[in-house]
């Protein structure tokens, strides 16, 4: 069985083969021409020679040339004896047919070993709200992005009946903190807190528009200091 290269090789040969036959056949019409032009030239007549002149070269649609066209040198203009034949055409075909697919095992072996990939990035799932009390204790407390995403949001406070996450502390609103998700991503809002709250260390404006929090940033209630974390 002959190999992809070996059956390309075949194909080549045949159109080189085909071609090297026009060939033939352009160079013997441009011999009859110049035979019959010189004839002309000399006894005003043309000669028979039974084979016939071609009009156009033997493929449909010329190839154009970056390289201008030989023109008649300005000193022989008033030379009418002389012939100036342009050369013809290149055939691209075969020629860029060597060029058509070439190299290109290697190029996709380099492709892929020059690609190096990158996993994706983890998309975090909760809201993590840590910190210490004022006597000392830690504390801790978890929420699902899902339920921050939620229209009402999450609502951190003193008083376990209005707030979704409840604080114990007296410096702490009974609605102190409001998280929420917009198109920006993690906000928190200030729902006019008696003592205030603060993103690192930045007091926030009570019911403005939001403030974006973002993963590793200090929440300060009251008298308490917390810290958020996305996981």
């Amino acid at each position: 069985m002959n190999s992809p290269l070996q059956e390309n090789e075949k194909e080549t040969l045949a159109e080189l083969e085909a071609r090297a036959h026009e060939l033939e056949s352009e160079l013997a019409g441009i011999q009859s021409a110049i035979a019959i032009l010189r004839a002309r030239m000399n006894n005003g007549h043309t000669p028979a020679t039974g084979v016939e002149v071609p009009l156009a070269p033997a493929w449909d649609t010329p190839i154009p040339i970056s390289a201008p066209p030989q023109s008649r040198p300005a000193e022989d203009e008033g030379n009418e004896g002389n012939i100036y034949l342009q050369s013809l055409q290149p055939y691209h075909a075969l020629r860029n047919k060597w060029q058509l697919g070439s190299g290109l095992e290697e190029a996709q072996d380099d492709s892929e070993a020059g690609v190096e990939y990158t996993p994706p990035a983890p998309v975090a799932t909760e809201l993590r709200i840590f910190g210490l009390l004022p006597d000392g204790q830690p504390w801790e407390q978890r929420i699902p992005f899902a339920q921050v995403a939620q229209a009402e949001g999450v609502i951190l406070g003193r008083d376990p009946s209005v707030a979704d996450v409840a604080l114990t502390d007296s410096s702490i609103s009974r609605a102190h903190l409001r998280f929420s998700l917009n198109e920006h991503g993690l906000i928190v809002n200030d729902m006019g807190s008696t003592n205030g709250s603060m993103v690192n260390g930045e007091p926030l404006s009570p019911y403005d528009n939001g403030h974006s929090l973002q993963d590793g940033d200090s929440l300060t209630l009251g008298q308490i200091h917390l810290q958020v974390e996305f996981i």
